[in-house]
């Protein structure tokens, strides 16, 4: 069953009297459940498809059919409620709200929801990222790593059915880099979402079922890793 569907993807951005394709006629199904890496080099558009497919932007043309919605169709604000009830994010920069504590940014999410037990449900994600006793602290309290274990935490808070990741761990040193990997993975296994990595790691690309190689705004390649 596809939860997410791109047919005839572009976008293109006026720059002055130039015409600047970002991307270009892409063409992509991916199955509820499956766990996908997009690669690619600095400027092959990776970033700008996966906004596409996050509803984040408007495509120039194509459209973009998540969880059954045809994103194009809808408004802004009908787009912010689909990210919230289907989508969780994990960003590179981490994304966290400074003036929250860890705990309250878990929350934030559950409680947009309107969820009654938003307080404990965020408490038990703190836990299964081993930060339960982190969760008075602020992001500036904390490190790197722990800062994405905290935005892994948030993205999880929804029961999204899909989780976009970009550079998830570009930031981040080799050791800690990898048990944030490992975490991620755990997680979505143990959640069953659906994973779409956007990353420069070809190691960590190699984790995921399936690769998409991106270059010049097309799809070089989609291989079964």
């Amino acid at each position: 069953m596809s939860i997410l569907s791109i047919k005839n993807l572009s976008k293109t951005y006026q720059s002055g009297s130039r015409k600047l394709t970002v991307l270009d006629q892409v063409n992509f199904d991916i199955n509820s459940g499956e766990t996908i890496a997009i690669v690619g080099p600095s400027g092959s558009g990776k970033t700008t498809l996966l906004g596409l497919c996050a509803g984040l932007d408007s495509s120039s043309t194509g459209s973009v059919v998540l969880n059954g919605k045809a994103l194009e169709s809808l408004s802004e604000d009908q787009r912010a409620a689909v990210r919230s009830q289907d989508v969780g994010f994990i960003f590179q920069n981490f994304q966290l709200l400074p003036t929250l504590t860890a705990l309250e940014n878990v929350m934030v999410p559950l409680e947009l929801k309107k969820r009654k037990d938003a307080r404990g449900k965020a408490m038990e994600l703190l836990e299964k990222v081993g930060l339960k006793d982190r969760a008075t602290h602020y992001p500036t309290q904390l490190s790197g790593g722990e800062q994405q274990r905290v935005s892994i935490a948030r993205a999880f808070a929804n029961e999204p059915k899909i989780l976009f990741a970009d550079e998830p761990t570009g930031n981040l040193d080799t050791e800690t880099g990898e048990m944030i990997e490992k975490l991620i993975f755990d997680l979505n296994t143990e959640k069953g979402t659906t994973l779409v990595l956007v990353t420069h790691d070809l190691e960590l690309a190699g984790k995921t079922q399936r690769i998409i190689h991106i270059k010049g705004g097309k799809i070089q390649e989609d291989t079964n890793a």
